[in-house]
C-alpha cells in the first residue's frame, strides 16, 4: 500500500540514524580523549576499578618521594655519625696517652683540654645535624638550658658536681656567673704551675676580689693580657658578651687582693651589699724588684686560690685570668637556678615514621626509624675526664661503649637505607604493572575505535542515501494521478 500521509521507508531510515549517530559520537569522543571510559555511562564497573588503580598509582609516586626523603635523612645522620666515630677514636687515643705515668699534671691538663674540645665537638655535631627540620642525632630527652649572661653560663653548668675538679683553659673571658640567691659559695682553683688568678666582679664592673689591675704593682697576668689600667679593662673585659652590663665601668675601690700572708680560707675579706666575701690571696704571687714588681708565677709556692661568698645578693661574674690551664672546683649550700630561660627550645630527636604502602582500601604500612641520640650524655661520656690516671682508665671503658653505640646507630641507618631502596624498587615495578592494567581497562583501542567510526560514517551516509530515495517515493503517486 502506498500513501501520502505515511512514508514507511523514511521512518525505518530515521529510526536507524540515532543509533548510528550515537556510535559515531562515542567513537569520536574516545579517539579525541584517548580513553575508552569517559564517564560512568561507558563502563560503570570499569570506571570504579580504574579509579582505584589511579589512586594506587598516585600513592606509589608520593610514597616513593617520601622514601627518597627518608634515604636522605638516613644518609645525613650516618655521615655525621661517621665524624663522631672518628672523634671517639681520637679520644680513645688521648685516654691511652693519659694513662702513661711519664706525663706531668700540666701534660694531662693539655690532654684534658683537647678531650673537652672533642666532647664539645660531638655535642655540636649532635645538635647541628638537621634535615627537614628534624635533628636525628640530638638528645631524645633534652634539658632546658639556663639563660646566659652574654656568652657566660651559670656556675651550675661548669660545676655540675660539688667538690669535683674540672679542667679549663686560661684567658680573660669570664668562667661563669653565680646567680643571685645562692649561698655558701666557695670556688677553688689550682693553677698547675702557671700563674692563673681567680677574680670576682659585679655586672656593673666592680672588682670585688682578685689581683690588681691599677696601681704601682699591677698583676703580671693582667699585663700579659693587655689590661694595664681601668680604660683597657673597660675595653677588653667589661663587655656585654662577657656578661657585664652595657654601662659597666671598671671600679676597684672595693677590691680585696689578699692580706699580708696567703691563707686558703681567706686572708682578706670585704662586705658589699650584704655579701661577705673572702679571698685567699694570690698564692704564687711574689715581689721581684728585678721584674718591676711583676710576677710570672714561676717561683710561687702555693698553687691554690679560693673565693668564698656567704650570700649572693646579685649575679656575680667569676673570671680566671692567666696563660695556661687550671683546674677548679666549687662547693655550695644552695645553688640558685637562673629564673630566665632561653627563648629557643632545645633540639630534640624524635622517631621518624616512613610510609611504605598505602594501597586503596588497605591499612597504611610504615617503618619507624628509632631515635639515635649521639650527644655526650646519651653516649655516657659527658662526665669522662683524662686529667688523672684513674679517670683516664675509667674513660676508656666509657669511650668503648660510646663507640659501640655509634656503630650500632650507623648499622641501623645502613639497614634502613637498603630497605628503603628495596621498597622503592618494588614500588616502581608495582606502578608499571598497575599502569598497564589501568590502561587495558580505560584506554581506547584506536584501531577498534577507528573501525567503528568508519563503519558509523558509512552507515550514516547510506542512511542519508536511503532517506533521499524514501523521500522521492511520494512523487511516484503523482505519476498515477497524471495517468
Amino acid at each position: 500500500m502506498q500513501s501520502i500521509n505515511h512514508n514507511g521507508i523514511a521512518g525505518l531510515s530515521l529510526k536507524a540514524r540515532p543509533g548510528t549517530s550515537s556510535i559515531l559520537q562515542q567513537s569520536i569522543e574516545r579517539l579525541a580523549s584517548g580513553l575508552r571510559i569517559n564517564g560512568a555511562k561507558d563502563d560503570a564497573a570499569g570506571l570504579a576499578i580504574a579509579n582505584r588503580m589511579g589512586a594506587n598509582i598516585n600513592a606509589d609516586s608520593v610514597i616513593s618521594r617520601g622514601l627518597d626523603d627518608a634515604i636522605s635523612l638516613a644518609q645525613t645522620a650516618e655521615s655525621s655519625l661517621g665524624s663522631i666515630s672518628s672523634m671517639l677514636i681520637r679520644a680513645k687515643g688521648l685516654a691511652i696517652q693519659s694513662v702513661n705515668d711519664t706525663l706531668s699534671e700540666s701534660d694531662r691538663a693539655s690532654i684534658q683540654n683537647e678531650f673537652a674540645t672533642i666532647l664539645a665537638g660531638i655535642n655540636s655535631i649532635s645538635e647541628g645535624t638537621e634535615i627537614f627540620g628534624l635533628y636525628p642525632l640530638a638528645t631524645d630527652s633534652p634539658e632546658l638550658q639556663p639563660a646566659l649572661l652574654g656568652n657566660v653560663a651559670p656556675v651550675s653548668t661548669k660545676f655540675p658536681v660539688a667538690s669535683k675538679d674540672y679542667s679549663f683553659s686560661s684567658g680573660i673571658v669570664p668562667l661563669a656567673y653565680i646567680p643571685a640567691g645562692s649561698t655558701n659559695i666557695a670556688i677553688t682553683i689550682n693553677s698547675l704551675g702557671a700563674d692563673d688568678d681567680i677574680q670576682l666582679f659585679t655586672r656593673d664592673g666592680k672588682h670585688l676580689a682578685g689581683t690588681p689591675i691599677n696601681g704601682s704593682d699591677p698583676d703580671f697576668t693582667w699585663v700579659s693580657k693587655g689590661i694595664t689600667d681601668s680604660a683597657s679593662a673597660d675595653t677588653n673585659l667589661l663587655t656585654e658578651a662577657n656578661g657585664f652590663k652595657s654601662d659597666a665601668a671598671y671600679d676597684d675601690s672595693m677590691l680585696i687582693s689578699g692580706g699580708a700572708a696567703w691563707d686558703i680560707n681567706g686572708s682578706e675579706s670585704v662586705s658589699y651589699k650584704g655579701m661577705n666575701i673572702a679571698y685567699s690571696g694570690d698564692g704564687d704571687r711574689y715581689e721581684d724588684s728585678t721584674n718591676g714588681g711583676f710576677n710570672d708565677g714561676s717561683n710561687g709556692s702555693n698553687l691554690l686560690e679560693r673565693v668564698t661568698i656567704d650570700n649572693v645578693k646579685e649575679d656575680l661574674l667569676v673570671v680566671v685570668v692567666g696563660n695556661g690551664a687550671f683546674t677548679a672546683n666549687m662547693t655550695w649550700g644552695n645553688l640558685e637556678t637562673p629564673t630566665e630561660q632561653p627563648a629557643e627550645p632545645p633540639k630534640k630527636s624524635i622517631p621518624y615514621q616512613v610510609v611504605t604502602s598505602a594501597n586503596f582500601g588497605d591499612k597504611i604500612e610504615t617503618i619507624t626509624l628509632d631515635t639515635t641520640p649521639a650527644d655526650t650524655k646519651t653516649l655516657g661520656i659527658n662526665e669522662a675526664r683524662l686529667d688523672t690516671v684513674q679517670s683516664a682508665q675509667s674513660a676508656m671503658g666509657a669511650l668503648d661503649s660510646a663507640l659501640a653505640k655509634v656503630d650500632g646507630y650507623r648499622s641501623q641507618y645502613g639497614a634502613a637505607i637498603n630497605r628503603f631502596e628495596s621498597s622503592k624498587s618494588v614500588l616502581a615495578q608495582q606502578k608499571i604493572a598497575t599502569q598497564s592494567a589501568q590502561s587495558r581497562i580505560q584506554d581506547a583501542d584506536y584501531a577498534l575505535e577507528t573501525s567503528k567510526m568508519l563503519k558509523a560514517q558509512i552507515l550514516q551516509e547510506s542512511q542519508n542515501a536511503v532517506l533521499k530515495i524514501a523521500n522521492q517515493a511520494p512523487q511516484n503517486l503523482l505519476a498515477l494521478l497524471r495517468g
